[in-house]
């Protein structure tokens, strides 16, 4: 028994800290493209009230991170994050979203690559790692208006929406729900990572072998 274990360890250890293969890429970039889109999802739903529209992270991380999970452990190596959350920033300013969020996307997997790296790549930092992405994009899309003030309701008139769904916008970000909707973001991404986990240790333990 222990000399057919032996062999197995480097093999796994070689997977998880080996180079990405053009095969890793494509995986990266099929499922940064899903994820994405189950956000985008959530946020065509929750942006028609001021009152839910920055609790869209909050909802979306939830059935993301069950994808993000299933990526990270069919992609376990270096640089797997920031890559699926690069294309996922370059969808976002493709698709028209400001500068902010994007730049929030690239900040956030690059953050959440670190974790990942400094926990040895551990279950654990998967869905930590992808909770500071999360926050991150949460708090990038938002930006815009801490930086802008009053100035955003007129960028939100000339892209054709009521100056009282912008000055909504506004006045949440400088309400108390502002700190709230932070940990609460935090805490689903967290419970999307650890629900996939569970879904992957059920369905998917045969990929990892």
């Amino acid at each position: 028994m222990t000399q057919a274990a032996t062999p197995q360890t480097p093999a796994r250890a070689t997977q998880a800290t080996g180079s990405l293969t053009a095969k890793d890429i494509v995986l990266l970039a099929v499922f940064g493209v899903i994820t994405f889109i189950v956000m985008m999802a959530v946020a065509m739903v929750c942006s028609f009230s001021t009152d839910m529209v920055w609790w869209t992270h909050a909802i979306g991380s939830i059935p993301a991170g069950i994808v993000w999970t299933y990526l990270m452990a069919r992609v376990p190596k270096r640089g797997a994050a920031f890559i699926a959350g690069a294309v996922m920033a370059i969808l976002g300013f493709v698709m028209g979203m400001a500068w902010t969020g994007p730049v929030g996307i690239l900040a956030g997997s690059a953050l959440c690559e670190l974790v990942m790296i400094a926990g040895k790549r551990a279950k654990w930092t998967i869905p930590v790692g992808f909770a500071v992405l999360i926050v991150c994009w949460w708090f990038g899309q938002l930006a815009l208006i801490l930086f802008a003030g009053q100035a955003y309701v007129d960028m939100i008139v000339e892209m054709g929406m009521t100056a009282e769904y912008g000055q909504g916008l506004v006045n949440w970000v400088y309400s108390p729900a502002f700190p709230i909707c932070a940990v609460v973001t935090f805490a689903a991404a967290c419970l999307g990572g650890v629900l996939g986990l569970k879904i992957f240790k059920k369905h998917f333990a045969k990929i990892a072998a």
